[in-house]
């Protein structure tokens, strides 16, 4: 078995999560009697990638997970392909592909096994096998700003009761609203409770228990809208308030720096004007500490998004929240949704504030009942709007919004949970539109039943570029961070440790590809063809470690071609590790058919002995 040692350094797979690394191949073939080499190319080459990375559009398959529940949200496991029908921006498309799909990890246990057994004569095994690599990601995002206390208490408790029974192969980490207390992602049920239990409410609009006297949707009608009824029953508000308390000192807040809520009382002669004035200031005041937490909110959602994006297999960020204002922020909510529908991610949210109530408002019940009527349709209103943004995060990516509930443990096993069976229906595009134009998608059903179907909302369409651009950053770094398999080259991954050396041992990961099936172009009477190899590290908790690149060009003559074809060829490459659980992903295309195959392969690296 000859070999031929072929290094090269590979540009990054993209963005700042992939970097580049130093690349070793080796070619194994049986080869006997090289024959003398003519004039032209090497035969086997490695340079940098030129050729870009696309999914052609006639053969690119958009998926679409489809979750039904019943009236009662339990799942609903028994329909068939004909059940569905699925609609592209509007127009009926015909379903290429269903399964039904049980929640569990996916294992490729044949596909492993082959390639162990074609990569056994390359390496020789001292590791044990390795455990089951983490399938599912949850981000649990609790929103501290818009947070009472025994709201956050409530639904943390259901949260840590949940995690303590899911699975051990389950990662969690933790994110806030506010920035604090936020934990990364892992298996260690003890640190998730830990950081679980110093969740504490950060809201700077509001006071403990709620007792404000503005609320955030009222302070923006009067400030931005200048709504009418919202401007009076808050002068009505201040005026009981600040002026018709018995035993109260006759201060006036603008020469004393006093104010309302001290407990100090307007001068008499100007108590309701003062009282105007200051219910006018307090509107502001709230309305823009609302805008800055609003917005801070968002852009931790977009930060957790992009932090989960980076994470292998099933990626589900659970928001717990009470809602939030959102009325300005039109275009950072669709941005939000559209980064989410890019990365692959669904959006579940749990509204922490639990079956709604009439709450009596004690100071215009006894002296307004007409603007306290006003008040409480006001303060329906102000729920409503804070639920929209929940219920727009998860209609938009395909969640499922669990609320007017205090049945929280339920609540999380709807949200949290994997569902038990879902269905997976894929469709190529009719239209090729290069533009990454956003397409509408939606499904239903052909039977009557009162059956709620939960899906993704859309997707966008590949974008064109010049044929000399580097490959889409954004298309290969979602492959390689996905944990989908996809088997349209002939290629089999394995993973060995070769050298045990503690935190240096080498973990040699090997490719096997079937040169036979691969198509060729002639080129002066060679054939002709190029492979691109991606090769990633993951740890036993799914985060990045590592990743290589790089490139084999293939001018292969006829008799080389014919004697690879009965052996295939071996690429290798590897990796500096520590003891502990591995994933390898490798990718590995081909530039004459576009074509790719995409796959797992686990690896376990002992301790060093001693």
């Amino acid at each position: 078995m000859g070999g031929n040692v072929l290094s090269v350094r590979g540009p990054s797979l993209g963005g700042s999560l992939l970097r580049p690394l130093a690349l070793t191949f080796v070619m194994l073939a049986t080869v006997s009697g090289a024959a003398p080499q003519s004039a032209g190319p090497p035969e086997v080459q490695v340079r940098q990638i030129t050729t870009p990375f696309r999914v052609r559009v006639e053969r690119n398959l958009v998926e679409v997970r489809v979750v039904v529940r019943d009236a009662n949200q339990r799942i609903v496991g028994n329909l068939h392909k004909e059940d569905f029908r699925l609609f592209d921006d509007g127009k009926p498309v015909e379903i290429a592909s269903f399964s039904v799909e049980a929640a569990g990890p996916k294992i490729a246990a044949d596909a492993r096994a082959t390639a162990a057994a074609a990569a056994g004569a390359a390496t020789s095994p001292v590791s044990s096998p390795a455990p089951a690599a983490p399938q599912r990601f949850v981000a649990l995002f609790f929103d501290d700003l818009h947070m009472q206390a025994e709201e956050i208490a409530r639904t943390r408790d259901s949260a840590w009761r949940y995690l303590a029974a899911a699975s051990p192969q389950d990662r969690v980490a933790l994110f806030t609203s506010s920035g604090q207390n936020q934990f990364d992602f892992t298996g260690d049920r003890g640190k998730i409770q830990e950081a679980l239990f110093s969740r504490t409410p950060r809201s700077r609009t509001s006071l403990p228990g709620g007792d404000q006297d503005i609320s955030e949707y009222q302070a923006y009608l009067i400030d931005q809208v200048r709504d009418h009824e919202a401007t009076e029953i808050a002068f009505a508000d201040a005026t009981q308030r600040i002026c018709c308390q018995p035993g109260d000192s006759l201060a006036d807040p603008a020469t004393t720096g006093g104010s309302p809520r001290s407990g100090e009382a307007p001068f008499a002669g100007h108590c309701e004007l003062s009282a105007h004035q200051w219910a006018l200031a307090e509107a502001a005041g709230i309305w823009a500490s609302a805008k800055i937490q609003s917005e801070s909110s968002l852009e931790r959602i977009s930060a957790a998004l992009s932090r989960l994006a980076g994470m292998p297999g099933q990626r589900n960020l659970v928001l717990v929240s009470c809602g939030f204002l959102t009325e300005t922020r039109e275009a950072e909510m669709d941005a939000l949704i559209d980064q989410a529908l890019r990365q692959g991610v669904v959006i579940n949210a749990l509204d922490a504030a639990g079956p709604s109530a009439r709450v009596p408002h004690r100071i215009l019940a006894a002296s307004r009942p007409d603007l306290d009527a006003q008040k409480t349709i006001l303060d329906q209103h102000a729920l409503n709007s804070a639920r929209g943004v929940l219920a727009n995060l998860t209609a938009g990516t395909g969640g499922l919004f669990f609320y007017d509930s205090g049945d929280f443990d339920a609540g999380f096993r709807q949200v949290a949970a994997v569902p038990e069976v879902y269905y997976v229906l894929s469709f190529s595009p009719q239209t090729v539109d290069l533009n990454g134009r956003f397409h509408s998608l939606k499904v239903t059903l052909n039977n009557h039943e009162p059956f709620a179907v939960q899906a993704r909302r859309g997707y966008f369409a590949p974008s064109s570029g010049p044929a000399d651009q580097p490959p889409s950053a954004a298309e290969l770094q979602r492959v390689v961070f996905s944990l989908e398999e996809h088997h349209e080259l002939p290629a089999q991954v394995s993973a060995k440790v070769e050298k045990l050396n503690g935190p240096n041992s080498t973990l040699t990961v090997s490719i096997h590809v079937d040169v036979a099936s691969l198509r060729y172009r002639k080129e002066a009477g060679r054939s002709v063809d190029t492979l691109i190899f991606d090769t990633a590290l993951f740890d036993r908790d799914g985060k990045y470690v590592g990743s290589k690149e790089g490139t084999l060009e293939l001018h292969l003559k006829d008799g080389t071609l014919e004697k690879f074809s009965r052996s295939g060829i071996f690429a290798q490459t590897s990796f500096k590790v520590g003891p502990g659980a591995y994933r390898v992903r490798e990718v590995v295309r081909d530039s004459q058919s576009t074509g790719m195959s995409a796959l797992n392969c686990d690896a376990q690296v002992p301790g060093a002995s001693p």
